[in-house]
């Protein structure tokens, strides 16, 4: 998982977080016999939109809610279905991505079947990009 601001300076800067994970499938197998990325089915029935869909993710995702503790760097997201406890634990936030956490209230979520941010562009060319607006308490 990756924390940043979308920018590194400013009132507007958004705080981000890419989840990522080293294990893409989960054993289970599309009719094709190809693997199915292993979070395909919370993405889908957790309200999660396809990044290039903007005006679809640029709302407060319902039924989804953070909370960010300073205190020891732990995030907590939760959703609906299938999402729910999406995550616990540290984040590794630095201090831009906490005072634009701060000044939002607010977190974008972004998820694809890629190992690192840095493919995460590969992913939205590929229709696997997917993003949510979550409403987000810190303290």
């Amino acid at each position: 998982m990756y924390a940043w601001p979308s920018t590194a300076d400013g009132p507007d800067a958004l705080p981000m977080v890419h989840f990522t994970t080293e294990e893409q499938s989960g054993g289970e197998l599309s009719p094709e016999g190809m693997p199915v990325w292993l979070f395909d089915t919370a993405i889908r029935e957790g309200g999660w939109a396809n990044f290039e869909d903007f005006e679809a993710w640029a709302a407060p995702a319902e039924g989804w809610q953070a909370f960010y503790r300073r205190e020891d760097d732990v995030l907590a997201v939760t959703g609906p279905g299938p999402c729910e406890g999406w995550y616990q634990g540290r984040l590794g936030a630095d201090d831009d991505w906490v005072k634009a956490a701060a000044t939002q209230q607010s977190v974008v979520l972004l998820a694809a079947p890629v190992q690192h941010p840095s493919l995460y562009a590969y992913a939205v060319e590929a229709g696997a990009g997917f993003a949510l607006l979550v409403p987000l308490a810190v303290v």
